[in-house]
């Protein structure tokens, strides 16, 4: 892991922050300790590496100078009045049926007792790093997009910095691109460059391309804010909000890869932590798709004794974001490919979209409402 002595406008991975983020990004600390204790089950509920969970250790803040009611990783998980700025708040909650759906399941997984099964350490680590982050992240976007117009007198420099913090992490160290270890790091950043590798998006300085437009857009954002220029942050803040959704997307369809014919009953990790991210990105592709959630749903979920992992193969869940990729305003461009598998497959088959234009010519939606509704009569079938 990179290190580097404390000071106020600590950079990570090439980013420099205006206020003091430091502590902010060290939760990830949590996350690797978490990691290390798992490796020695304690009993009694997992209290040990739960502890962490719940109250924390790493990112110790003061609250009066900073206003950051965070130091948890259980607290961003639970941490409503921040979450219910993002504006997917009421589409993750409705998807699944509860508040605090994460922290729900990652309780219940540490009071399994389940020894060494490493399913469990999968499934418990993914949740906080693709579940709890993912929605924490984007509640923090939504409080600086809401403070730039005027919702309260706080400095949504403040709330933006914080973002990138949290995207970032600590362990990154401060070098443009991050840690050359994909090893290091915890956060949407390392998730991005380890994504990068498999499905060719590195830029030359072998780090994601999503990560070198992710620090232009905080960069960018950073200076709108210190003119006043809100309607432009808001669409920088969109921008950012649509882009940290990518590696996601690529996870679930790297899973698909690995996981395609593997039996349910596999004790491979990668059965867990694909559905973990398959559910991260659900309540998004269901807003805007929702056939194409069932056929994520219907490879990436294991939802009764019949479930076959990957059944219709991992290009059949590729093209499932074709639509919700052109909707969040990035395309298929940025997610790659990899064995094989190509998120832009309907595109080559189709014809390019058009340019600037969130709506596809009648034979590209033709084509994949063709395969949706194959596809989802296939799933209501089964």
């Amino acid at each position: 892991a990179e290190c580097g002595d404390y000071t106020e406008n600590h950079p990570m991975a090439g980013f420099v922050p205006k206020v003091d983020v430091q502590t902010i990004s060290k939760v990830d600390l949590d996350m690797h300790a978490i990691r290390q204790l798992l490796k020695f089950p304690t009993g009694d509920d997992n209290i040990i590496p739960q502890m962490y969970y719940k109250h924390g250790r790493a990112a110790v803040i003061n609250e009066d100078k900073y206003a950051y009611d965070v130091q948890s990783l259980q607290e961003m998980a639970r941490s409503s009045i921040v979450e219910q700025w993002s504006p997917y708040y009421s589409d993750y909650v409705s998807y699944h049926g509860q508040e605090f759906y994460a922290d729900t399941v990652i309780m219940n997984e540490f009071k399994r007792n389940a020894g060494t099964d490493t399913q469990q350490d999968a499934l418990l680590l993914s949740w906080m790093q693709l579940g709890v982050v993912t929605e924490y992240l984007m509640g923090l976007l939504g409080s600086a997009d809401q403070m730039c117009e005027g919702s309260t007198d706080e400095d949504p420099t403040k709330w933006w910095d914080a973002f990138a913090a949290t995207y970032i992490g600590s362990l990154e160290g401060i070098d443009l691109g991050g840690s050359d270890q994909t090893i290091d790091g915890f956060m949407l950043w390392n998730v991005a460059n380890r994504r990068a590798v498999s499905f060719d998006t590195q830029n030359d300085d072998y780090y994601a391309d999503i990560n070198n437009e992710m620090l232009e857009l905080l960069f960018a954002g950073q200076a709108q804010l210190l003119r006043n220029d809100c309607n432009n942050f808001a669409k920088t803040v969109s921008r950012a909000l649509h882009l940290m959704v990518i590696p996601l997307i690529q996870s679930v369809i790297w899973y698909a890869i690995k996981n395609e014919g593997l039996s349910a009953s596999s004790n491979d990790d990668g059965l867990v932590i694909g559905e973990v991210a398959a559910k991260s990105v659900l309540p998004i592709v269901n807003k805007f798709d929702p056939n194409a959630a069932r056929i994520i749903e219907r490879n990436m979920v294991r939802s009764n004794d019949n479930f076959v992992p990957v059944v219709d193969g991992p290009q059949a869940v590729a093209n499932a974001f074709y639509l919700v990729l052109d909707e969040i305003g990035w395309g298929c461009d940025y997610v790659g490919h990899a064995d094989g598998v190509e998120a832009c497959q309907l595109e080559s088959a189709t014809g390019p979209r058009n340019n600037g234009s969130s709506k596809q010519g009648a034979v590209t939606i033709l084509a994949l409402l063709a395969n949706t509704i194959f596809w989802g009569y296939s799933a209501w079938l089964s």
